[in-house]
């Protein structure tokens, strides 16, 4: 059951085995048969719904038929569709992307918002990689550039349910918060809490870096809820234009 020890201790290896699996090797985690098993698991493609966007314009990108993209979907119709929907594509299976490498920017998100908003992890940075499928593989979160050393702080509330060296993350901080959700901090300098430790919105919990698979100091944040990646632009609040945030493809550095 949600909230129960072993529910949280369930939660904690589908998540790092999820991202096991995204960082495509091994690492000094110990590892369950069940995680065994989980990293064997291929991951199926997604695309989130654009504005302006339509089922004939996404099958023709994936290169699948409108209706199989249809069927997978169970949309009734082409106009079923709406902005930040995320559809499956069917027959699509990749490998996760860490990202860093080959990075191809990342855009201001105008899709519809989850009402679950997080803090900013991050309080000067460029968003230089987003969510979504990129050169073939998915990229589970979103990578915020910033100097080597720059505070990283707790998304919300919760519990730290994992802090350590992750292959592909480098040294990665993992918060557990309410409503199944989870926050990850990945390519870190320095992890500041320990396992087991709460911590509250807005606490620093390490520092930006270079560590793991990553081609210069950033932060590879993402949002996870019953394991399942989302957009964490979604549920981030817009950054303003005084705010700290900017974006590669809008003039950021």
């Amino acid at each position: 059951m949600p909230g129960t020890p072993g529910a949280a201790v369930a939660m904690t290896l589908a998540i790092v085995a999820a991202l096991l699996f995204a960082g495509c090797g091994e690492s000094s985690t110990p590892t369950s048969p069940d995680v065994t098993a989980m990293l064997a698991r291929r991951r199926q493609v997604t695309h989130t719904v654009s504005a302006g966007e339509s089922v004939f314009q996404i099958a023709r990108r994936y290169k699948v038929s409108p209706e199989g993209l249809m069927k997978a979907n169970r949309l009734r119709s082409p106009w079923d569709l709406y902005v930040g929907q995320t559809l499956v594509i069917p027959g699509a299976y990749q490998k996760a992307s860490l990202g860093g490498i080959g990075a191809s920017g990342a855009h201001r998100y105008n899709g519809e918002r989850s009402s679950r908003q997080f803090l900013w992890p991050v309080a000067h940075g460029v968003v230089s990689s987003g969510f979504g499928v990129r050169n073939g593989a998915m990229h589970d979160g979103v990578d915020i550039s910033a100097p080597a050393g720059t505070p990283v702080y707790a998304a919300d509330s919760g519990t730290v349910i994992f802090s350590g060296k992750l292959h592909g993350y480098g040294n990665t901080v993992i918060v557990r918060h309410d409503d199944s959700y989870a926050t990850v901090y990945g390519h870190q300098e320095r992890n500041l809490v320990a396992e087991g430790a709460r911590v509250r919105r807005g606490q620093e919990i390490g520092e930006i870096g270079r560590t793991g698979r990553t081609n210069g100091a950033n932060l590879h944040f993402e949002v996870r809820c019953y394991n399942l990646a989302k957009d964490p632009l979604a549920y981030l609040p817009q950054p303003t234009t005084s705010s700290g945030i900017s974006f590669a493809e809008a003039g950021g550095s």
